[in-house]
């Protein structure tokens, strides 16, 4: 009975995976037909359509799957090779069309696997992944995919005698272009949406948050109106005027669409990509503009590409602003670094000359330092300055510097008169001193030397003043600790 109790569980889980599982790929089908569909609707040729879709959930679900997305991608092109039949009213027996769709299938899959392997394969080699370093790979992958998955596929349907090899001339470049642009385009987004259940590719999207934007979207749905509106606009002159050169103007639609991938989230620019492809597509479909085609598929692919490399100029921006955090932070205690600090200090010198604000300079010494090094370790001592930072900087004001000059030494920039820097000097010395030497009871305690920075100083000889006003404080305590008790009370 507790074997059959213990067994039970596990039955229930069984079932629940595979249910799971079950449902996963019905919906990918689903999903495929779906964008299939789609992409019969904006046919201007047999077998060539705008842009297609499919193609791009295919490698997307590879990438993430692998090998275990096959099974619904083949079932998928069995099922659209029967559409097919009924659409051209081809009346092929049900042998043929499980023959054809097989092969496509095969032909389809293989391709775009073999492509996100090799984009797997590549990045994983990497040694870090970045925005820059993805979208190349990805990009050059796509294309050489969508290349192999049209030639491989117009095979396939030529054994099969689904399509003839007159038509390869008139068919193999719309094809692949079609399905270079429905994978540079909706691969992205598909991505996109998928990381939010398979955390783990995240890994390797090369920096790229595709998390939805918490900023308000009504901004944002004002510039994809303004680029559709546009885009609009080109596909209805077009089509009244009857003009080649007017179709070239969808190309100028790269600068609202780049503003969008500058000034928005990842999410929202691949979006944003999509659908500029999916409007393009159905109004090229609506107005039968046919003979523009090539000119429209071009400009998808070109859009979207360069939208794709925007994707690492923020990228990089926040790249650099990270490095330059890291160059201007003591990788210690965190705080600024000697040169870091002079730089900001300058800056506030100037700042404070234009306003007539004064300002002061507090350079701060820990006391026994040394003997703190000496006797519990060095370990100890980079505890021992991480907590005085801390301390410090939990007490600063807003807009007043603090840096680490070197050692124990520290620099403390202030918008204050000399009185001032006084009492500030006189609470810090108090906050330090309820300090203890961490795991230990030792207190902690510092000598300040302070110097005003006059209007027509230099911070190189207020630092000089302050820190000889410091000598100055650690000599005089020196000296009374030299003197005996009764001579100090007179």
């Amino acid at each position: 009975m507790r074997l059959l109790s213990n067994a039970t569980p596990r039955c229930w889980r069984l079932v629940s995976r595979i249910v799971r599982q079950g449902l996963r790929h019905l919906l990918l089908v689903l999903a495929w037909l779906a964008l299939w569909r789609l992409s019969a609707l904006m046919e201007y040729a047999p077998h060539a359509s705008l842009w297609f879709p499919p193609a791009g959930l295919s490698f997307a679900a590879l990438i993430v799957l692998g090998w275990r997305a096959l099974p619904s991608l083949l079932v998928s092109c069995l099922l659209a090779t029967f559409w097919v039949d009924q659409l051209y009213v081809m009346h092929q027996s049900t042998q043929e069309l499980l023959t054809a769709g097989l092969a496509f299938g095969l032909a389809h899959c293989s391709a775009y696997g073999l492509g996100a392997w090799a984009l797997r394969s590549a990045l994983h080699r990497q040694a870090e992944i970045t925005t820059p370093t993805l979208v190349p790979l990805f990009l050059v992958t796509a294309c050489l995919s969508a290349l192999a998955a049209t030639l491989t596929g117009i095979l396939s349907l030529e054994m099969t005698g689904l399509l003839d090899w007159t038509e390869l001339d008139s068919i193999w470049l719309p094809w692949w272009i079609g399905d270079m642009a429905g994978v540079i385009v909706l691969a992205p987004l598909f991505l996109a949406v998928l990381s939010w259940r398979y955390v783990a590719i995240s890994a390797w999207l090369g920096g790229l948050d595709f998390q939805l934007p918490r900023r308000p979207s009504a901004t944002f749905i004002g510039k994809l109106l303004l680029c559709l509106l546009l885009l609009s606009g080109v596909t209805l002159v077009d089509a009244k005027t009857h003009d080649p050169d007017v179709a070239f103007a969808v190309f100028f639609l790269i600068i609202p669409l780049m503003w969008i991938v500058y000034t928005e989230s990842a999410f929202r620019s691949a979006l944003s990509l999509a659908l500029f492809a999916l409007t393009t597509a159905l109004w090229v479909a609506e107005l039968s503009l046919v003979e523009q085609s090539m000119t429209y598929q071009f400009a998808i692919c070109v859009i979207a590409t360069s939208g794709y490399f925007g994707f690492a100029v923020p990228a990089l921006a926040a790249r650099n602003r990270q490095l330059s955090e890291l160059a201007a932070r003591d990788p210690l205690t965190g705080v600024f670094t000697r040169r870091a600090f002079f730089d900001k200090a300058e800056q506030m010198h100037a700042e404070a000359r234009r306003s007539g604000r004064p300002l002061a300079l507090l350079v701060l010494d820990m006391d026994h330092f040394k003997r703190i090094n000496d006797d519990h370790g060095h370990d100890v001592g980079d505890q021992t300055l991480m907590l005085l930072c801390h301390a410090v900087m939990g007490r600063l004001a807003p807009h007043q510097l603090f840096g680490r000059f070197g050692g124990d030494e520290f620099l403390l920039l202030v918008n204050s008169d000399l009185d001032t820097a006084r009492e500030t000097s006189a609470r810090l010395k108090h906050h330090i001193a309820g300090l203890r030497v961490p795991g230990t009871q030792h207190p902690l305690s510092a000598t300040i030397g302070i110097a005003e920075l006059r209007a027509d100083d230099t911070l190189t000889l207020a630092f000089r003043r302050a820190d000889l006003a410091l000598l100055q404080a650690k000599r005089s305590r020196h000296r009374q600790a030299d003197i005996p008790p009764t001579a100090a009370n007179g």
